[in-house]
């Protein structure tokens, strides 16, 4: 077994942002160090709702942010949002089982019983359905988080989330996507928007892996059962071929373009273009916003 790049102890996790091994205490500070350098940004005294799905990046999210609570002062909620799926027992018992552990206010919200349909009922009806499901998880994070007044509704994505994100949106020359591209999007309370906080934003999935073996925290291995194949699965594995030859790449990445869009014209854009919903009046990009779009198309 390797040792730790910073001690002689035994190395029990590899980065791969720093293409080094680390044990245990010294992963966690690394690990801990990211996260705080997003926290600093939101400022302390802030009331943040995690999305949990009850996969390793969304449970790593719960489990820092407890880990960080009295450093930060936060005040901390979770939500499982059912959508609809089969066999997703697992999940609902990580979740319940992470809520215990942390503290975290527990919230359960069902698709059926609130808005009257599931994701599995948008099959045949929509030409994405994950890109359907993402509107639902949004509106109802948003919708919940904007209720119970917190300030932040926390997600798992991650740098290699990110670096994916921005490259993708490169190729297919959708630059405006890129105003997005941060650790933190502020509230918009005219538009009853809550501000978004990715508290994985500089970690990749690896370290959420590791997070989870360090701290001994169960997250579920279940599978999104309707899992569409998109870019991802040709672009994630070249970014990662690019990594292994040079460490810091995603990080570099995400870096240089969230430099750049910040001087550009379309860092500002997203309050500029978005309206209230004239069906629901939360956040649209047009009269009718998405999520009441795909109420109307299953009503049909």
């Amino acid at each position: 077994m390797p040792s730790c790049k910073y001690c002689n102890k035994a190395a029990e996790h590899f980065v791969p942002n720093l293409g080094a091994h680390l044990c245990d205490e010294h992963f966690l500070s690394y690990f801990y160090k990211r996260v705080r350098r997003v926290l600093r940004r939101a400022g302390k005294g802030k009331r943040i709702l995690v999305g949990v799905s009850g996969g390793k990046d969304s449970i790593s999210v719960l489990y820092a942010l407890s880990a960080l609570r009295n450093e930060f002062d936060l005040e901390i909620g979770a939500v499982h949002i059912n959508l609809g799926f089969t066999n997703m027992e697992e999940c609902v018992e990580v979740f319940e089982l992470a809520c215990e552990r942390t503290g975290a206010k527990r919230y359960s919200v069902s698709l059926k019983e609130k808005h009257g349909f599931t994701i599995p009922d948008l099959k045949g009806r929509v030409k994405t359905l994950c890109q359907s499901c993402g509107v639902v998880k949004r509106y109802l994070l948003n919708e919940l988080a904007w209720k119970e007044g917190y300030d932040f509704v926390a997600t798992g994505h991650n740098l290699d989330d990110m670096a994916y994100f921005a490259f993708n949106n490169l190729i297919t020359h959708n630059i405006s996507f890129l105003s997005t591209l941060d650790s933190i999007l502020p509230s918009v309370p005219r538009l009853k928007l809550v501000g978004r906080i990715r508290p994985l934003f500089w970690l990749s999935d690896v370290d959420s892996l590791s997070y989870l073996r360090a701290i001994k925290a169960r997250r579920s291995s279940q599978k999104c059962p309707y899992h569409e194949e998109t870019k991802q699965i040709f672009l994630k594995p070249l970014l990662d071929d690019i990594q292994r030859k040079w460490p810091q790449s995603k990080v570099n990445l995400v870096t240089s373009l969230r430099k750049l869009v910040r001087k550009s014209p379309i860092y500002d854009q997203r309050e500029k273009i978005m309206r209230s919903c004239s069906r629901c009046g939360y956040p649209s990009l047009g009269d009718v916003c998405s999520f009441c779009r795909l109420k109307e198309a299953l009503s049909k």
